[in-house]
């Protein structure tokens, strides 16, 4: 009887143990389908077919796992390499990172390899770390900028405002663009909303009319001025990017002629509407 109740347990150890392998197996099928059909919805680019012999080259095999390893986003494990190739074992898998280990150190490259919580990542060397922390801040500072801009133009406008109705306009978090334009003196708290919470509202400073070389808010353009300056100075079909798709042929008088194709939905001709206009924002 004993030896009855461990039989079945162990048939029932094996048969979750093939149960577990075959839902990991149809998992991995199904990702592999979804990201194909993604690709090919998008049509960002064209693709060969994966074919394992590829793997069995060397030099197309060590290809391979280098662009794996440089186009992920954290570290590359060896059994994440596996499931993808298939055919390359841990071992040669290995000897792969080794190799590219050892190109990149010989050729004195900017970027190495390095083994990083169980997997692989290549990554720039420390010694260019002040460079690259350079294009960063400058990266950053644009950003700031823009938005510190975004935010003076929302209230030199619309002046006072609590930073939920700025968020409201912006879309995104302005705490931090706030403090930056209050240490600058652009901006300052004018009073609270009487409202729940009585939330600070801010308005503009002596300061920031004296930067842009105004007298006065009302010596700010209005937008229907703004909207003229635009329309004078790009060309609306350049503005919208349109483009004429199909000439319609017109007799003497400008009148669309009788041997114009008509417009047909079904046949695959698309219906456009009126021009876009500008909206105030």
């Amino acid at each position: 009887m004993k030896t009855t109740a461990a039989q079945e347990r162990e048939k029932q150890a094996k048969l979750k143990s093939l149960r577990k392998e075959l839902d990991q197996e149809i998992q991995e099928q199904l990702e592999e389908t979804r990201a194909a059909e993604s690709l090919v919805e998008t049509q960002k680019f064209q693709s060969e077919p994966l074919r394992e012999e590829d793997l069995r080259d060397p030099a197309k095999a060590k290809q391979i796992v280098e662009a794996l390893i440089f186009a992920s986003s954290k570290p590359l494990t060896v059994s994440e390499i596996r499931k993808v190739t298939k055919v390359l074992t841990a071992g040669q898998i290995e000897k792969i990172a080794a190799e590219l280990k050892a190109d990149y150190q010989s050729t004195g490259r900017s970027f190495e390899l390095l083994e990083i919580a169980g997997g692989y990542e290549i990554s720039t060397k420390k010694e260019w770390a002040p460079w690259i922390l350079k294009i960063e801040l400058q990266r950053k500072a644009r950003q700031a900028t823009q938005s510190a801009l975004e935010t003076l133009a929302i209230l030199a406008y619309k002046q006072p405002l609590t930073r939920a109705e700025i968020e409201a306009l912006r879309g995104v978090d302005t705490s931090g663009v706030l403090n930056t334009l209050m240490e600058k003196n652009f901006i300052r708290i004018v009073g609270k909303k009487e409202v729940p919470g009585r939330p600070f509202m801010y308005g503009t400073t002596g300061k920031f009319l004296e930067h842009f070389g105004l007298k006065a808010l009302q010596d700010l353009p209005s937008i229907e001025e703004i909207r003229q300056i635009v329309d004078s100075s790009v060309k609306k079909d350049e503005l919208m990017g349109t483009k004429k798709i199909v000439d319609i042929p017109q007799d003497g008088n400008g009148a669309v002629s009788a041997e114009a194709p008509a417009s047909n939905e079904s046949e695959g001709t698309a219906s456009h509407g009126p021009e876009p206009t500008a909206q105030e924002n």
